[in-house]
């Protein structure tokens, strides 16, 4: 399974929840680039039979909803944990289908926007608190995990033979011969299902805290570039100077423009409503950051008319092009923030 790295070919460090992403989810992780044939077969087929065993699932807890539809309690208990076992299997085989591509962004990722605690250490740590909350999240999920285990153990206790999960299936799935299997197949689909709900969660987390700690690191570049060449005191090319590091700026800005791909909405509302929220104020800060980069310092201190001129005109076209701020959108519907999630919950 591919191992991400940094751009130096050393293993990049992942927090632990993608790590287990990465060690439980073979369905939706990806394959290393230079895997052989067998390699890339022996996955298609496991991601097959996975998909068959997603598919045996469906129909049994389908079937448990149709033989309670008249017991209001029962339908309900079931319906939830069908709808999550719907919902995940088309979100993780969707996502199989597009492994390459999703490792292709994870290897982007590393080499373009990854904030390194060594490079940037205030701004890792900011990064961190931010995905506190998240990290809870995870938490959550993977006691949910450990909980599982409990079924068999009161299994035991009890003399009993319940599955996971609420499910009829067409055959006596109590004799020991058919149950075994089916258990192990009900932990297995447990572990992918909820491996991809707090991952899922933290890979798109991680891409949108250091997106926007990549902003934030833009604003305080200029700023301090603009205050440097005001100390100099020299009025001949600091309007020239100060065009070339707006420049510099711009390209950075716009390669980070162009690296906000997110294939998938795969994204928990709630979790990542605030999370949306914090980058959509970055980028929405962006313009003001143009407007407030001294960039009239320079000019008053500029005698070169001309390349006074340049200038002004790139920094009107740096705050055209940064006039509307960066945001996730849900199924293009609304935008991913704290704010509109509330709405929805609130509705």
């Amino acid at each position: 399974r591919y191992r991400t790295r940094l751009p130096g070919g050393e293993l990049a460090p992942m927090p632990w929840p993608v790590s287990l992403y990465r060690v439980l989810n073979h369905v939706a992780w990806p394959l290393e680039a230079e895997s052989g044939r067998w390699t890339v077969f022996l996955d298609r087929l496991m991601i097959f039979l996975g998909f068959l065993v997603f598919c045996e699932h469906n129909e049994v807890d389908f079937h448990y909803l149709i033989a309670n539809r008249q017991d209001m309690d029962n339908l309900l208990t079931g319906m939830p944990t069908y709808l999550i076992l719907v919902e995940m299997q088309i979100r993780c085989f969707q996502l199989a289908w597009h492994k390459d591509r999703f490792r292709a962004l994870l290897q982007r990722f590393y080499a373009e926007i990854y904030v390194s605690e060594e490079m940037e250490p205030h701004l890792f740590a900011s990064i961190q608190r931010q995905m506190l909350a998240t990290r809870v999240n995870s938490t959550v999920y993977l006691l949910a995990l450990f909980n599982f285990f409990l079924v068999p153990v009161t299994n035991v206790i009890y003399h009993r033979r319940e599955m996971l999960y609420k499910q009829v299936y067409p055959f006596d799935n109590t004799q020991l011969h058919f149950f075994i299997p089916l258990l192990v197949l009900n932990f297995w689909v447990g572990f992918i299902i909820t491996s991809m709900l707090f991952g899922e969660l933290n890979v798109m987390g991680e891409l949108m805290m250091h997106l926007n700690a990549r902003y934030v690191q833009l604003g305080q570049d200029l700023r301090r570039s603009a205050q440097m060449l005001l100390k100099k005191r020299s009025s001949l090319n600091v309007a020239i100077a100060y065009r070339l590091v707006l420049t510099h700026i711009l390209r950075r800005n716009a390669a980070l423009r162009d690296f906000v791909w997110f294939l998938a909405k795969f994204m928990e509302l709630l979790a990542l409503g605030m999370l949306g929220s914090i980058l959509l104020k970055t980028t929405d800060e962006l313009g003001m950051m143009y407007y407030t980069a001294d960039w009239e310092q320079v000019i008053h201190q500029s005698d070169n008319v001309g390349e006074n001129v340049k200038l002004m005109k790139l920094v009107t076209l740096a705050i055209q092009l940064n006039s509307r701020p960066f945001f996730i959108t849900g199924l293009n519907y609304f935008r991913v923030s704290l704010t509109a999630v509330l709405k929805i919950i609130q509705g």
